[in-house]
């Protein structure tokens, strides 16, 4: 073997080798990602039922960091985005309603964008699914921003989501909070989600309705 062809050979497994230890670094990274993803998107799932352990700053950055690392490591994942957002509005929420041009109303603000930035993404990434469009169109509202963009999510709510159960109530404090501003079409529609739930949501539904002042045909308190 000549030199020169040795040389070579010697380049070809140097490259080789570089090779293996980038696939090396970035699987490890992607394992890692994963695997706090899961703890992350667990978390995520006790907190929106109600249970896992109780929240605190410290604890809502690790998930948050978890959930954006995992999200930079696979950008497709729309799981991830949905997490993300529940985890800025939830947050936004937390935080009642600030005086105005306050750090802690800046803050909330903040929260709520970035909230409705990975909202929009998760409806890009999974169109039929209703969570995405109707925690979109609730973030929104907790922004002030009622605009096209807000009725959009709604409507693809209600098409997607107008059946279950987890999506309802959240459907329904939309709409009424918003009832006088709402098309006659979309009063109907909603009229005949509250009809059509089940005994006990319908009944969430309609002490929702009253909480907020509004009366529904009679036909859909039925």
């Amino acid at each position: 073997m000549t030199r020169r062809l040795r040389l070579g050979w010697g380049l070809a497994i140097a490259a080789l080798a570089s090779l293996a230890a980038l696939s090396v670094w970035y699987g490890g990274r992607a394992a890692l990602a994963d695997a706090g993803a899961l703890r992350a998107t667990g978390l995520v799932k006790e907190w929106q039922a109600g249970r896992g352990p109780a929240f605190s700053p410290a604890l809502w950055l690790k998930t948050r960091d978890s959930l954006r690392q995992a999200a930079a490591m696979t950008p497709g994942n729309a799981s991830l985005f949905d997490g993300l957002g529940y985890l800025h509005g939830s947050r936004a929420q937390g935080l009642g309603n600030p005086v105005p041009d306050t750090p802690l109303w800046t803050y909330r603000h903040d929260l709520l964008r970035r909230a409705i930035e990975s909202y929009r993404t998760a409806t890009r990434l999974r169109p039929t699914f209703p969570y995405s469009w109707t925690n979109l169109a609730l973030v929104k509202l907790m922004q002030g921003e009622q605009d096209n963009e807000l009725w959009l999510a709604f409507d693809k709510g209600m098409q997607y989501g107008s059946r279950d159960v987890s999506v309802q109530p959240l459907l329904a404090l939309i709409a009424f909070a918003q009832w006088v501003d709402l098309t006659a079409e979309r009063q109907t529609r909603v009229a005949a989600m509250v009809a059509s739930a089940s005994a006990l949501v319908r009944s969430d539904l309609l002490d929702l309705a009253a909480q907020s002042g509004v009366t529904l045909p009679t036909s859909a308190a039925l």
